[in-house]
C-alpha cells in the first residue's frame, strides 16, 4: 500500500468505509447467492433428483474439507492484513505452508476412502476429484482474506469471485447439456477454483505494493498458527452454537418440533445476512484504525457498536411483532407452531448481533482468546438449558434457549469490549473479562531478514 494511498485512506471516516465495504460484501453475497440458486437448478433438472443427490454429497465433501482446514486464517488474515507494517508475503507464505500440511492428507485419505463414502462409480469418482477442489478452495481462501484486508480492492476481488461463479454457471449448463456427468462438474470446479488463485495472483503486486510471497520458517510459521487457533476455536464454537439446538432437539422432541425450528430460523438466517456483511466490513477498519491510534480506534468502535445496536433492534422487532402472518404467507397455515418460535428468534437476535459487533472489536485488538471463552460459555449455557426446556417445550424451548445463552454473556462482552484507560492495559486477553491491550502483535522480528530454512 502506497504513502499517498495511506494519507487518502486516513482522511476518510471510519464508518463511511464500513458502510462502502458493507454494501460490497452484501451485493457480492447477493449475487452469488442467486448464482449458486440457478446452478442447483441447472444441475438438478439435468441430473435429475437421484444424481442431484450424488452432487451434493461430492460438493458438500470438497466444502467440509476446505472448511477444515482453515485453521483460523480466514480472521487472522484479514486482521493482520490491515495493519501497516504487515508482511504480507510471508503471512501467506505461512497461512499456505499450514493448510496445504493439513489438507494434503486429508484429501489423500479422502480419495483413499472414497469407495467407502459412496456407493457407486460416478459418485466415487466424484469424491476423489472433490478432494482436489477442497484444496484448492483452501488455498484460494488465503488470497481472498488477505485482499479482504485491503479496502481499496475488496470491490475488485469481490468482482472477481462473482465473474468466475457466473462462468461456472454458464460452463455448466453446457457441461449438462453436452450430456456429461458429475465427475465434469466437478472439474469445472476445480479449475474455476484454480482461476480464481491465477487472478489473485495476478493482481497480487499491484494490491501489495509490490510485495513477493515469501515462504518462513518452521518457527515463523508455528508463530502464526498460534496467533490463528483461537480464531480457529471461536469458529467451531460458532458453528457449533448453530447446530446444536437441531441436534438436541431432534433427538429429544418430534420431526414436527424440528420443521418448526428449521423453518423460524430460516428468518434468522436472512437477518443475519446484511449484519453478516458488515462484521465482514468492519474488521478490517477497526484493526486498521487501532495500529495506527488507539483513541481514533476506541471512537470508531463506539461510534460502531452504537449503529449495530440500532441495527440489531430494527432487525428483531419485526420478526418479533409480524411473526404470526411472516409464518403463514412464506410457509403456509400448516407452520403455524413456528410462530412463537420465530418470537424468540427475533429476541435472540438482538443480544446475538450486539455481541457479534463486540466480538469483531475484539478480535480487532488482539482479544480473540476473550471472544472463544465467553463463546464457550455462552455454548454451554444454551445447550443445558436446551436439554431443559425441549422436553416440555419443544422448539419453543431451543429458540428459547438459544436468546438465554447469549444475553448470559451480553453485560460481560460489554465490559470486555469497551474502551479502557491506560491503568487497565495491563489485563491481558487470559482473563475473559478483559480484552487484551489493542497494540498489534507484529511479525516476529526475522521477518524482515532472509527466510529462515530451518
Amino acid at each position: 500500500m502506497t504513502r499517498a494511498h495511506r494519507r487518502t485512506q486516513g482522511t476518510q471516516d471510519p464508518l463511511i468505509r464500513i458502510a462502502g465495504l458493507s454494501a460490497a460484501f452484501l451485493t457480492s453475497n447477493l449475487v452469488r447467492g442467486a448464482i449458486g440458486f440457478g446452478l442447483s437448478l441447472v444441475v438438478g433438472r439435468a441430473l435429475g433428483v437421484e444424481r442431484f443427490g450424488r452432487w451434493i454429497l461430492c460438493t458438500t465433501w470438497a466444502s467440509t474439507l476446505t472448511v477444515v482446514v482453515d485453521l483460523g486464517f480466514g480472521v487472522l488474515l484479514t486482521r493482520d492484513g490491515a495493519r501497516d507494517g504487515a508482511s504480507h508475503g510471508r503471512l501467506m507464505g505461512a497461512a499456505l505452508i499450514a493448510r496445504l500440511a493439513l489438507a494434503i492428507p486429508l484429501a489423500a485419505a479422502l480419495v483413499g476412502s472414497a469407495a467407502f463414502f459412496a456407493h457407486d462409480p460416478e459418485s466415487s469418482a466424484g469424491l476423489r476429484l472433490a478432494a482436489v477442489a477442497g484444496v484448492a478452495g483452501a488455498v484460494y481462501g488465503c488470497f481472498a482474506a488477505l485482499f479482504r484486508s485491503q479496502p481499496r480492492w475488496v470491490p475488485r476481488i469481490l468482482a472477481a469471485e462473482s465473474t468466475w461463479a457466473a462462468l461456472q454457471l454458464g460452463a455448466a449448463w453446457l457441461v449438462v447439456r453436452a450430456g456429461s456427468g458429475i465427475p465434469a462438474l466437478l472439474i469445472l470446479m476445480t479449475v474455476v477454483q484454480l482461476a480464481q488463485i491465477a487472478t489473485a495472483a495476478a493482481m497480487w503486486r499491484a494490491a501489495f505494493a509490490g510485495e513477493s510471497f515469501a515462504w518462513p520458517g518452521p518457527s515463523e510459521v508455528a508463530a502464526v498458527i498460534r496467533r490463528a487457533l483461537p480464531f480457529a476455536a471461536a469458529g467451531l464454537v460458532a458453528n457449533l452454537q448453530t447446530r446444536i439446538g437441531p441436534l438436541l432437539l431432534g433427538y429429544l422432541s418430534t420431526e414436527a418440533e424440528l420443521g418448526a425450528f428449521a423453518a423460524a430460523a430460516r428468518f434468522g438466517t436472512f437477518a443475519r445476512m446484511a449484519p453478516g456483511a458488515i462484521f465482514a466490513g468492519a474488521l478490517p477498519v477497526l484493526s486498521r484504525e487501532f495500529s495506527n491510534d488507539r483513541a481514533a480506534g476506541a471512537r470508531t468502535q463506539a461510534a460502531f457498536n452504537r449503529a449495530m445496536t440500532v441495527f440489531a433492534v430494527a432487525a428483531g422487532v419485526p420478526l418479533i411483532l409480524a411473526a404470526a402472518p411472516l409464518v403463514r404467507i412464506i410457509y403456509g397455515a400448516s407452520f403455524a407452531a413456528a410462530a412463537p418460535v420465530l418470537i424468540w428468534i427475533g429476541v435472540a437476535l438482538v443480544p446475538t448481533l450486539t455481541n457479534s459487533a463486540r466480538k469483531i472489536a475484539l478480535y480487532a485488538v488482539n482479544a480473540e482468546s476473550t471472544v472463544v471463552a465467553w463463546s464457550a460459555l455462552a455454548l454451554a449455557v444454551q445447550a443445558v438449558a436446551v436439554a431443559a426446556l425441549v422436553p416440555a417445550s419443544g422448539a419453543v424451548g431451543a429458540a428459547a434457549a438459544l436468546a438465554l445463552g447469549e444475553a448470559v454473556i451480553w453485560i460481560p462482552l460489554w465490559r470486555a469490549a469497551r474502551p479502557r484507560d491506560k491503568s487497565s492495559r495491563s489485563a491481558g486477553p487470559s482473563s475473559p473479562h478483559r480484552a487484551a491491550s489493542p497494540t498489534p502483535e507484529r511479525w516476529p522480528q526475522s521477518a524482515s531478514a532472509a527466510p529462515d530454512r530451518g
